[in-house]
Formats: structure tokens, sequence, C-alpha cells
């Protein structure tokens, strides 16, 4: 693949592999204070012990960000142009990701 040449490299269905990265505590708090967003859910470690996930969970914007960065770093690795980012269809936050967890 040329550089420049965009996604036009890549086949539809193909599969790459991104670098990880492990979710943080301070991950969690600074995007509750970017976006607004103190939902005990995420902040309030003692009220989670009581429910069906037993601690916190990193807002599902929050991992939607960071794959999304993983994604522009994947592409760049590729030396793939990115010009913009136009959407996603059907996104879906199907398990939580916990403080630790790497995607």
């Amino acid at each position: 693949m040329g550089e420049g040449e965009g996604l036009k490299g890549f086949r539809v269905g193909e599969k790459t592999v991104s670098p990880g990265r492990t979710i943080t505590e301070a991950d969690i708090v600074i995007f509750a204070g970017i976006s607004g967003d103190w939902t005990e859910l995420h902040t309030n470690a003692e009220y989670m012990k009581n429910s069906p996930f037993g601690q916190r969970i990193a807002h599902g914007m929050l991992t939607l960000s960071v794959a999304s960065g993983l994604a522009l770093r994947t592409m760049q690795r590729s030396q793939l142009e990115v010009l913009a980012f136009l959407g996603m269809d059907n996104v879906r936050f199907t398990a939580p990701v916990f403080i630790g967890d790497t995607i």
C-alpha cells in the first residue's frame, strides 16, 4: 500500500491488530471531569461494590474514545493518511470495562 492511499489499500472484512491500552482510575476521573458525567457507576467505588458489576466501570464513551485513538495509531503505523473522522455505525457497548482492563 502506498503512502496517501487512505483506506483504498484495505479490503472489506480485513482485520488488523492495534496496540493495547490499559484503562486507569485517572482516565475515568479525567473523563468524568471533561464530560461532566460523574455518575456513581464510574466514580463511587463504595456504591459499586453492591452493584452487579462489583466495581466501578469506565464510561462507554471513554472506551470508545480510547478505541478511536488506538485505531488512529494503527492507521499511522500502516502509513495511512487520515483526513477526517466521519462517524461510526452500529456501535454497542456489550461488556463493562473495568479499571485495569486493557483494550
